[in-house]
């Protein structure tokens, strides 16, 4: 009858059409991830940090989070890093991803390597080196060298989540080598005031240090050289106003990146110590190695990696089972004083310069797809209007792009239009069709009458 056929046509409808709309297009099967705007199939587009799943061909065709387990990553081995157009989304064949093309991040000399390169408009582009695992409380620790050995360079250790704004880090500016700053934000709030600096350290752009933070749900913890330089507590976070506790608490990723700070808005270029003087270069900051300690004991994601037809959405979610135990917790500092400083040892282990070696080139994302747009994804400002400048460096994704054009009609097609078409009929098929965009409407009528 008319009812049935109306109800059975819109869920027709409503499957071929499943496609969540991304920017001005709809991804398709075979480029199922959005960014920005962009569909792709590549680790850029499809791992789960950049991912924007409701804009997705299906809420399935991102990749799943594979979540914290203990790790000691040393760089001078395999299975360490790998490029972003190398990766298939399974975190056993990486521990840590680059995120731009080209990459100008790499394994060297026993070590990681991320360099800023100066660009043809005299601006610097860096790289950012992203933990392949999602992480919530614990503590991670790195022992590494800024790169920021000249003024305008940023170097960051830092724990994030990018889609919710929180924030836990370390951070290098090339206008002071003998510190390192540290500061928490939470749902992208900055709030600069709350920067606190390390004591002074010898040269941190020729030194390697160990530098950790120790997260847990009550408060956070800077340490260099195991020794506590900063805490804060959560309970010391309470906002009355909005109130909640402005705590960074959502589930992160740890990440390195080297930035241009001084080409950025005069704050930002102010904080960075200017411009930067590219006589200087090479800009390089390394890591040796990495220790993270999961907070929550054996939660690891049952994983399956992408690559079996899953991340078109036609099959069942590969998403794991997460089992959480609350009751083992990292150690932690307790003899800290909320936000106190103390006397760090120094480090007494220095770099050498080695040769500087050609930029490996890496090669073009795999894609299904005809034309080529560029898009951010990730943002490295220091300051809220530095968003262009952010832009231009640290955010940026290539990758080829299937362009679909918009049906301008459609988006003009009233629902009531679709809807008046089955005013005869019972209420469940009015409703049914009324929750469909126009050009779905417009079909049910065309099809019914």
């Amino acid at each position: 009858n008319f009812t049935i056929s109306a109800l059975a046509l819109a869920a027709l409808l409503q499957t071929a059409m499943a496609a969540g709309q991304c920017g001005s297009q709809s991804c398709g099967k075979d480029s199922p991830c959005c960014v920005r705007g962009y569909c792709n199939s590549n680790a850029m587009y499809c791992s789960p940090f950049n991912c924007e799943a409701g804009n997705s061909y299906s809420e399935s065709s991102c990749w799943d989070t594979a979540h914290c387990v203990q790790s000691s990553v040393n760089f001078a081995s395999g299975n360490a890093f790998a490029q972003i157009a190398d990766y298939n989304g399974d975190p056993s064949t990486a521990a840590f991803l680059s995120q731009f093309e080209p990459s100008n991040a790499k394994q060297n000399n026993g070590e990681l390597e991320l360099t800023l390169v100066k660009q043809a408009d005299g601006k610097g582009f860096g790289a950012t080196v992203m933990n392949t695992r999602a992480f919530q409380y614990g503590t991670v620790e790195a022992v590494m060298r800024s790169g920021s050995s000249g003024g305008g360079v940023v170097s960051s250790f830092i724990i994030r989540n990018d889609k919710v704004g929180d924030e836990i880090d370390f951070e290098f500016v090339g206008a002071d080598k003998g510190s390192v700053e540290s500061n928490f934000y939470w749902h992208d709030q900055l709030d600069y005031t709350k920067m606190v600096k390390s004591p002074t350290l010898p040269d941190t752009t020729t030194n390697y240090h160990s530098y950790a933070i120790q997260w847990t749900p009550d408060k956070i913890v800077w340490l260099i050289n195991g020794n506590a330089f900063r805490t804060v507590n959560r309970a010391d976070t309470w906002d009355s106003a909005s109130n909640t506790f402005k705590y960074p608490d959502s589930e992160s990723y740890v990440s390195f990146s080297i930035w241009d700070g001084g080409s950025g808005a005069k704050g930002t270029s102010d904080w960075a110590g200017g411009l930067i003087q590219w006589d200087n270069q090479p800009f390089t900051m390394a890591v040796k190695s990495i220790n993270i300690d999961c907070y929550y004991k054996g939660n690891e994601t049952t994983y399956t990696p992408p690559g079996s037809g899953n991340n078109g959405g036609d099959g069942e979610s590969t998403d794991g089972e997460s089992n959480t135990s609350e009751g083992d917790e990292s150690s932690t500092a307790d003899n800290t004083d909320d936000d106190s400083s103390s006397e760090v040892n120094n480090g007494d282990e220095s770099s050498e310069e080695g040769e500087e070696e050609e930029e490996e080139s890496v090669k073009p994302s795999s894609s299904k797809t005809s034309s080529t747009k560029t898009s951010s994804v990730k943002s490295a400002s220091h300051d809220e209007d530095e968003s262009s400048e952010a832009d231009d460096e640290e955010s940026r994704i290539s990758g080829d792009v299937e362009e679909q054009n918009d049906d301008d009609e459609s988006s003009k097609t009233s629902i009531k239009a679709g809807a008046s078409f089955v005013r005869s009929s019972s209420s469940d098929a009015r409703a049914l069709v009324a929750s469909f965009g126009g050009v779905t409407a417009a079909l049910i009528a065309a099809c019914l009458f």
